[in-house]
């Protein structure tokens, strides 16, 4: 489905919950870089947990509401793998690679926009 107009696109629950993905990718971001330092960890991990996991959830129903109107491409479940697997897993390697791939996730997510909604 092509949108014709800007709120035909805003509108429908597509954006919506692909916006809603994306703008909580960025407020997890910003929690992470929050609580970098060490007396900060144990108070905000817990909101950092919860952002990932609302961000997961509303990234499933964005793909979930796209597979109802044209199949999903494979890049799309990439995105989801990725944020899945590689963000979780760069925690364990180090603080700092943790920040890069996930600010990496948001750049992919501007990809799904780019490749999806438009």
């Amino acid at each position: 489905m092509q949108f014709t107009t800007l709120e035909d696109l805003f509108s429908h629950p597509l954006f919506i919950f692909f916006l809603a993905s994306f703008l909580l990718t960025i407020v997890n971001i910003m929690v992470g870089v929050s609580i970098l330092p060490k007396d900060r960890r144990k108070k905000g991990y817990w909101l950092h947990r919860v952002l990932y996991a609302l961000t997961i959830l509303t990234y499933l129903l964005f793909l979930w509401f796209h597979h109802g109107l044209r199949p999903n491409p494979v890049f799309n479940y990439a995105v989801l793998l990725y944020f899945v697997t590689a963000i979780p897993f760069s925690r364990r390697a180090s603080v700092k690679a943790h920040a890069i791939l996930s600010s990496i996730g948001l750049v992919l997510l501007v990809g799904v926009a780019a490749f999806s909604l438009i």
